[in-house]
């Protein structure tokens, strides 16, 4: 998406200045409802995964699930690849695409709301480890829970409201709100950095396409393999530990490689390794840190997280890139420089965060096996 809305502006910029504000307006509100909408379909189907599943099982299924997001980057680079040449007219097969999505997530709530009983055993034994710590077990699921909510539906603004208030009140999802806005703004930085290197060694703005498709195209098929074979098996041997600390440390060494050696090459290379750390490894981690939270929170708070902290990250390394490139002249192999102490205070986070969702999986553990034997 990113790379949609970048290569469309390279390609027009100039003539930015003879358009009217109208024009300059649509533009922005769809780039920024793409990309908000892409954000909470996302994070709201993460968290009805995490919702019947606890850290041992997302440890071995997380990988699987994120192959179906694969897939669709996978077919969506391909495409882009071949119809690179119809240029804006490819947003009319992305507006398709979205509507299949949100048809077929009317299939899954439908299949939710006809068997609302049909709970699973994590879901039950949560709900009696409820009962016996406060003895409100149905007004807690109602509250929190789609499946069993019958209360008046709030509006949007109080949900996120109410997300913030429990991101507040909590340090572990505060530690999970750091984690992330460091993500976000090393994640950022990188494609910035990206993004003026392939500007300057590749002029045509259909070749700039093809490129990043072509690129896209060919980590998605390492990412599905990844996915499919490794991500279960680093899970349950490394931990979470490890897996939420091995995207800082790539982070650390591709930000060195653009500012040694910018070129596309680099680019490519870097590009492979990040996706590949993030997608099979650290993204399947940072969602079981959501795993070992209340409902209330992994619906609420799990996505302002992913949402508004993640926008946050993003605009706060677009405003960062811009004043060093600006004081360094548009030196792009200096600027990365400046990033890389952040990759430092990126990896403790994920260090202590780690540790700290180990400690919440085994009191979970340890509390249904209290319940099951009573």
């Amino acid at each position: 998406m990113k790379v949609a809305v970048d290569e469309t502006i390279t390609s027009n910029s100039g003539g930015w200045e003879s358009h009217g504000w109208f024009y300059i307006s649509v533009r922005i509100a769809m780039f920024l409802w793409v990309a908000l909408l892409n954000l909470i379909t996302i994070s709201s189907t993460w968290a009805r995964v995490i919702d019947v599943m606890d850290s041992e099982s997302g440890s071995r299924l997380f990988g699987f699930i994120g192959a179906g997001a694969t897939l669709g980057q996978l077919f969506g680079s391909l495409f882009a690849t071949g119809m690179a040449w119809v240029g804006p007219y490819l947003l009319l097969v992305s507006a398709l695409l979205l509507e299949f999505a949100a048809q077929s997530s009317v299939g899954i709530n439908k299949d939710v709301s006809q068997h609302p009983e049909e709970l699973s055993p994590l879901r039950k034994a949560d709900n009696d480890h409820i009962s016996e710590s406060d003895g409100k077990s149905e007004m807690a699921l109602q509250a929190s829970s789609p499946r069993t909510s019958t209360s008046k539906v709030k509006p949007q603004i109080w949900v996120i409201l109410e997300g913030l208030q429990l991101i507040l009140s909590s340090t572990y999802l505060l530690q999970v709100a750091l984690f992330l806005w460091l993500s976000a703004l090393v994640s950022s930085f990188f494609y910035f950095q990206k993004v003026t290197v392939i500007a300057s060694t590749v002029t045509s703005p259909v070749g700039r396409r093809k490129l990043f498709a072509q690129i896209n195209s060919f980590i998605a098929v390492f990412i599905l393999g990844g996915q499919l074979t490794l991500t279960g098996h680093i899970l349950t041997i490394a931990g979470v530990t490890a897996a939420i600390c091995s995207a800082p440390l790539v982070g650390f060494v591709n930000l060195i490689a653009l500012s040694v050696w910018p070129s596309w090459i680099a680019v490519a290379i870097s590009e492979t390794l990040r996706k590949v750390v993030i997608y099979v490894v650290t993204r399947p981690g940072r969602e079981l840190l959501f795993t070992v939270v209340t409902q209330d929170e992994k619906y609420k708070a799990k996505v302002c997280i992913d949402v508004i902290v993640q926008r946050l990250g993003d605009a706060t390394a677009a405003g960062m890139y811009k004043l060093l490139s600006g004081s360094l002249n548009g030196s792009a192999s200096t600027t990365s420089l400046y990033a890389l102490p952040v990759c430092f205070i990126w990896l403790a986070t994920a260090f202590l965060l780690g540790r700290r969702q180990q400690q919440l999986a085994k009191l979970r553990s340890s509390q249904r096996s209290e319940t099951s034997s009573r």
